[in-house]
């Protein structure tokens, strides 16, 4: 085998290596730092921290408010961002689903179910303003303003162009794969987690993020980006 065509499979093995890092498991700390609240480590660990602040919520204690805004906002964000391709969007939708949020906090029964009703009510948001927003949502953007979503090392492909791939490959899911593959493998939660927020079977969550990560690879294959 000429040096070449080795050169040419190492380089298209570091391109499948990124991109199974943005559909996978395996390095999405080090792509999405911070995107997942259950990777930032703060009093939030606390079994009780939590649900005191909830207390205090309901109660109307805006500092407490502001507490549970400022842990959550920025990985909503990053799921706004992801639905409507628009931070200035996704920075309203933010407003919006702590709205709901606090104004809807009493009907919460249990506060062990807090987080998975938050992303729930955000999720719901975000695919009603889909649905009343059709035609201003692009179909092709750039995550580059969002989070580097390729290892250094990658060349011989432009990192651009696999980031408008990935970008653009995101766009073709139906809300429900689309709602299960940024949970699971960009948020990091647990299949059961995913379950409980999307009010579906673990078996049917584990089944759509296979559909999706499938989807997500025939697309890039098909803009040969892998």
């Amino acid at each position: 085998m000429n040096q070449s065509l080795v050169a040419r499979k190492q380089n298209l093995q570091s391109i499948d290596d990124a991109v199974c890092a943005t559909i996978g498991t395996s390095r999405i700390e080090r792509i999405m730092p911070g995107d997942s609240p259950y990777r930032r480590r703060s009093s939030f660990e606390q079994p009780d921290f939590l649900k005191d602040l909830i207390r205090r919520s309901r109660a109307g204690d805006t500092q407490a408010m502001g507490s549970i805004y400022e842990h959550y906002k920025s990985p909503l964000f990053g799921l706004a961002f992801r639905y409507v391709n628009n931070a200035a969007a996704a920075e309203d939708l933010i407003q919006d689903i702590f709205l709901k949020v606090f104004t809807n906090l009493h009907r919460l029964d249990n506060d062990d179910a807090f987080v998975g009703w938050l992303y729930r009510i955000a999720i719901n948001t975000c695919l009603s303003y889909i649905r009343s927003h059709k035609r201003a949502i692009q179909k092709q953007v750039s995550l580059g303003d969002v989070e580097a979503i390729l290892s250094e090392d990658v060349q011989g492909y432009s990192e651009d162009m696999l980031r408008t791939s990935i970008a653009e490959a995101l766009q073709t899911l139906s809300p429900k794969l689309k709602s299960v593959f940024m949970l699971h493998d960009i948020q990091g939660f647990k299949h059961e987690e995913v379950a409980q927020i999307m009010d579906c079977s673990v078996g049917t969550s584990k089944s759509q993020l296979f559909k999706a990560r499938m989807k997500i690879r025939n697309h890039l294959e098909k803009k040969h980006a892998l």
